[in-house]
């Protein structure tokens, strides 16, 4: 039971991360960050709001632009602090040839589910990660999930789709692991190179 309510967070943490990490991080170029900070953050958020303000010019100019590990790690922890049903403690992001992991500790507070027979199992500190192929071209994206662990044991995938559909559906019903989606605000293609995701728009 411990393992599959902390299955159930952390794949809500993955699944809102990924989502808001790379299907609405775009804008205009700014000076890159290489710490984690909530200055950091400021600079994806920047970014953000950027790429909402070009959707609504309906411009025809492409632009690209380029994110960093540090940006997503630090959007993570700042940025969707209040979004994530525990404190994140750390984060490693990794982006490699079109791929991307986040290796996490999360730490659960004792009323975190609201269920206190729950809450006693899943209270504490925890660790997860999960591994997937990323990519967009011609305004669709498509995520391949690859591995995910908590604690440090290996979590089939069928799990994670049928906890995905039970949990997260609810909430987001536009995540769906195994189709492709729709790039949003016009963003034409997302490719990951090993530290950075370079998106075009």
């Amino acid at each position: 039971m411990k393992k599959t309510v902390c299955v159930v967070a952390a794949v809500v943490l993955a699944t809102v991360a990924a989502i808001l990490a790379f299907r609405l991080f775009s804008a205009q170029p700014m000076s890159a960050q290489n710490d984690v900070s909530e200055r950091t953050s400021k600079v994806l958020q920047a970014k953000i709001d950027a790429i909402r303000a070009v959707e609504k010019q309906n411009s025809t100019t492409r632009r690209t632009v380029e994110v960093s590990e540090p940006e997503l790690e630090s959007y993570v922890i700042y940025g969707l602090r209040n979004d994530i049903p525990a404190r994140v403690e750390s984060i490693d992001v990794q982006l490699t040839e079109g791929a991307v992991a986040a290796d996490t500790k999360l730490t659960f507070p004792p009323d975190s589910t609201g269920n206190p027979l729950v809450d006693a199992f899943v209270e504490g500190t925890h660790t997860f990660f999960m591994k997937g192929k990323l990519a967009a071209s011609a305004g669709r994206g498509r995520f391949e999930l690859m591995e995910v662990k908590v604690d440090g044991i290996p979590v089939p995938n069928i799990l994670i789709e049928t906890l995905v559909a039970k949990y997260v559906n609810p909430k987001y019903p536009e995540v769906d692991l195994k189709e492709p989606f729709p790039m949003p605000w016009g963003m034409e293609s997302l490719v990951i190179t090993p530290g950075k995701a370079t998106i075009a728009y």
